[in-house]
């Protein structure tokens, strides 16, 4: 039998650059999206005027779930007490992000109190509500497997730092770019 002389198809140039972007040693795919999600979370407590004290909660829930590094690699290298500790340091930071991001949707309102139907006004707390769980809950996810692909190249605490600053990077920029939307 003769060997075939067909031709393999040229990869994509979209998938050359992301196994590219994957291969390196820091993860920028992982780190960009990251920074996308919390500056979405910037975004929607800057658009609402919500009190300060929910920013210091999103604050805190962020550096919570950066500290906590809750994958599944980064918590292989714990001992069992230690990893417990750490998944539940993860799960309250996403509960406290969760709780300020809804708590800023429900901020929306509405200007005309005695046109509002109960059940309307119910479906729509439980939207937002619903859309900020969903938004903290992927925030959760993106920061563990950031977590996880960081882990390899860096010390616990050199990851934790980056992962800290790229979220709270992304917070601060969203928040920029909220407070500058509604201004203008």
């Amino acid at each position: 039998m003769k060997p075939s002389t067909r031709r393999k198809r040229p990869v994509p140039g979209w998938k050359r650059f992301l196994d590219r972007a994957n291969a390196t040693p820091t993860p920028w795919l992982w780190l960009t999206a990251t920074l996308l999600l919390y500056g979405s979370a910037g975004l929607i407590l800057a658009a609402f005027p919500v009190p300060y004290w929910i920013w210091t909660v999103a604050l805190a829930g962020i550096l919570l779930q950066s500290v906590a590094l809750v994958g599944p690699k980064a918590l292989q290298r714990l001992r069992r007490v230690t990893s417990r500790l750490m998944t539940l340091l993860g799960i309250v930071g996403a509960a406290a992000l969760a709780f300020a991001l809804s708590a800023a949707l429900n901020f929306l309102g509405t200007p005309d109190l005695e046109g509002m139907e109960l059940q309307g006004a119910a479906l729509e707390v439980m939207m937002l509500s619903l859309a900020a769980l969903l938004l903290a809950g992927l925030c959760a996810v993106v920061t563990a497997r950031t977590g996880d692909r960081l882990i390899a190249p860096f010390r616990r605490a050199q990851a934790c730092l980056i992962l800290a600053a790229t979220a709270v990077l992304g917070l601060g920029i969203g928040g920029a770019v909220g407070l500058l939307a509604t201004r203008f």
